[in-house]
Formats: structure tokens, sequence, C-alpha cells
């Protein structure tokens, strides 16, 4: 048995802790943009969710080893990676690019929508629509 195979546990685990902190800290993040648009975002929240999410990132790339299944293969895992994809996107769109309050909550609903497809798919191994 190999490395990963043998501390599948433990990756699954923190894969787990960092996709809690990322919704977190997307959380924090909107609800500052919200309260206080004009307002300088704190040096620690401008960063850690980069640092998280590469994390994150890592860990599922791990995970896949660790599983031997890969994206593009296996439709589950396909299908949760096209909505952490889309996860993302609709993130940038509530954080960033678009700039009227409504357009910005939509983005966010749509946005934390897509986190709980990914957070069902991955639980269940089994794909929404494919």
């Amino acid at each position: 048995m190999g490395f990963l195979a043998e501390h599948y546990l433990i990756i699954k685990q923190l894969h787990i802790l960092t996709a809690v902190i990322s919704i977190l800290l997307f959380f924090i993040r909107f609800i500052l943009l919200m309260s206080k648009p004009g307002k300088l975002r704190p040096r620690w929240l401008r960063v850690l969710p980069h640092v998280n999410d590469t994390l994150l990132l890592i860990l599922a790339v791990l995970l896949c080893f660790s599983i031997q299944q890969a994206p593009l293969v296996t439709p589950w895992l396909t299908e949760k990676v096209s909505a952490v994809i889309l996860y993302i996107i609709s993130g940038m769109f509530a954080l960033k690019w678009v700039k009227s309050r409504p357009g910005r909550v939509i983005w966010f609903i749509i946005s934390c929508s897509m986190f709980a497809c990914t957070a069902y798919i991955a639980v269940n191994k089994n794909p929404l629509i494919l």
C-alpha cells in the first residue's frame, strides 16, 4: 500500500477542512464587501483565501491519486470539478466583477449553490446531471 493510500483519511479530512475554510472566508469577504464597500480589507483577508484554496487544490489532486480516479474519466469527479469551477467564477462575479448590490447578492447565492452542489457530489459520489 502506497503513502497516499495509507494517509487517505488524513488527506480527506484536511481537504474537507480547507473546503469549509474556503466557504467561511468567502462569507466573510462578501459580508465585509456589502457592509463596507469602499474600505480596504485587511491584508490577511486578501492573502489567506488564496493560500487556503491552493492547499485545497493540492489536497484534491492527492485525493484523486489516492483513490485512483480522475476528472473527465469518473463522472462524479468530472461534475465535482465543474461545480468547483462554477463556484470560483460565480464568486468572482460576486466579489469583483459585478458592482451593483442586487447583482452581487444574486451571484453570491449562485456561488453558494455551486459550493453546495460540490459538497453533495463529494459526499454521495454520484453526479447530479450525468
